[in-house]
């Protein structure tokens, strides 16, 4: 099968691989905090507040990577015995009603991320983290998100989709 190409395929490719790059960063993290605390006893006052917002981010950013490449989870008992119409048409129900659903997300998330930044909110710890930089992840990431559900709606209704059904 073809590689997808262009904007949106490339824009999830590169979240996909944000969020590896922040996993990564979040187990060495992890691991110097504890080898800090428990050696050395002197903890980090970082690491809990930058891997709670990289547990956001990992969360958000990367999903579109992962529906577009199709590793997310997936429960086949019943598709599996569909016949292809049918299964392609639960394709675009189900891209429609992500794309609904990431619609919702991005509008709460932007409202969310467009308070935080009028009124200056910020975590009360000793690094003083801007709260919309957390909650920008939101809108961000379902908005790649709902781009990817759009390009799998549109591969369902092109012609290829039609002749695999």
């Amino acid at each position: 099968m073809k590689e997808p190409t262009g904007i949106i395929p490339s824009l999830s490719k590169i979240s996909g691989s944000l969020g590896q790059a922040a996993l990564a960063f979040m187990v060495a993290s992890i691991f110097y905090d504890v080898l800090m605390r428990y050696i050395f006893a002197a903890p980090t006052h970082w690491a809990l507040e930058v891997n709670t917002f990289l547990l956001l981010f990992v969360c958000t950013i990367p999903t579109a990577d992962v529906l577009g490449a199709g590793v997310h989870i997936r429960v086949t008992f019943l598709t599996e015995r569909l016949p292809r119409r049918v299964v392609r048409g639960l394709g675009i129900l189900r891209g429609a009603l992500g794309i609904i659903f990431c619609s919702a997300m991005i509008w709460k998330g932007s409202v969310m991320t467009m308070q935080a930044w009028q009124h200056h909110d910020r975590m009360s710890t000793s690094l003083g983290t801007p709260m919309f930089i957390p909650y920008l992840f939101l809108p961000l990431g379902f908005l790649l998100l709902a781009l990817q559900y759009a390009l799998l709606v549109k591969s369902e209704l092109s012609p290829q989709g039609k002749a695999k059904a």
